[in-house]
């Protein structure tokens, strides 16, 4: 009786940190984990290396994450499975992109696997293909799953993490475009370079929508450094060559005027940025980058 009130007692530390972790109080959670961790019993230790090992995913630090959801997945079971699910995010953000798509696989061939959880195993297919530069294939399979997740809220951070992929690459495609060419060129590529960050703000409200404070700051801090770079190329884009010097200082005294606009913008993106996370209690690694570009733009005259 003794043992199975200990047990009990246990599993609800394990709640305890689950949700500490949901909160965005990652360090709490690690640190209640580790405590933890000396009294854990043998059948609870899958289930403590896969919240050990999402605490540090979520952290921004996968190579720590990696050895946890490893050992988590050798115990095998469910808990094996849904370490799995995240070691192929761990090695997506790793860079090891033909490792996470083996693990993928590995997971997608599971017998059993519950039908519901395919689109959400789509949208990592899709995540992964974007980062290997195959983006049109990718992208199309991020629409697809995310079209096809039946509960957006249980499957919440993946949603977030698929939309703010398609952002991201709606932003690249901006931001490749330079503004160092003259006349016609330079307009068409505005145009264009406006074109893709609209597509990024759209994004960024459907990211919102998730409530998932890792993606919402991580898109805003995307949308605001794109609308920052923008602004940087305005200043320095060359003058159309008819003009004589006298109308090329006009020209670039107004450019810097209308460099002005997204440049705000940015710092508004910064701003609710950090707002949010304070609001939020939400200490992941955008956040202080956000603060850092809040302040530098800031400070800028």
């Amino acid at each position: 009786m003794t043992l199975l009130l200990v047990a009990a007692a246990m599993a609800g530390i394990l709640d305890q940190a689950i949700e500490i972790r949901r909160a965005g109080d990652l360090v709490g959670a690690a640190s209640l984990l580790d405590t933890l961790h000396p009294l854990v019993d043998e059948v609870d230790e899958g289930r403590w290396l896969l919240e050990r090992g999402i605490v540090e995913e979520l952290a921004w630090r996968p190579e720590a994450a990696e050895p946890y959801l490893r050992g988590a997945i050798e115990l095998g079971g469910d808990v094996g499975l849904e370490a799995r699910y995240h070691l192929v995010v761990v090695l997506d953000d790793l860079g090891r992109l033909v490792e996470a798509s083996g693990e993928l696989r590995a997971l997608q061939s599971t017998h059993g696997l519950n039908p519901d959880f395919v689109p959400v195993l789509r949208i990592e297919q899709g995540v992964l293909d974007v980062h290997a530069g195959r983006t049109a294939r990718g992208k199309r399979l991020i629409r697809r799953g995310l079209a096809d997740v039946k509960d957006a809220d249980r499957h919440s951070w993946m949603v977030g993490r698929g939309r703010f992929a398609l952002l991201d690459s709606a932003a690249d495609r901006g931001d490749r475009l330079s503004l160092t060419a003259r006349s016609a060129r330079l307009r068409r590529d505005l145009r264009e370079r406006v074109r893709a960050l609209s597509e990024a703000e759209k994004l960024l409200y459907e990211v919102i929508k998730t409530e998932e404070p890792e993606w919402i700051t991580s898109a805003l801090l995307r949308v605001g450094d794109t609308y920052a770079a923008l602004a940087d190329d305005l200043v320095v884009s060359p003058p159309p060559a008819s003009l004589t010097e006298e109308q090329a200082a006009i020209y670039r005294t107004e450019i810097a005027r209308k460099a002005e606009g997204p440049r705000t913008k940015a710092l508004i993106c910064y701003e609710r940025g950090v707002s949010y996370a304070k609001q939020v209690e939400w200490e992941g690694a955008a956040v202080s980058v956000l603060k850092e570009r809040r302040e530098l733009l800031s400070a800028k005259p």
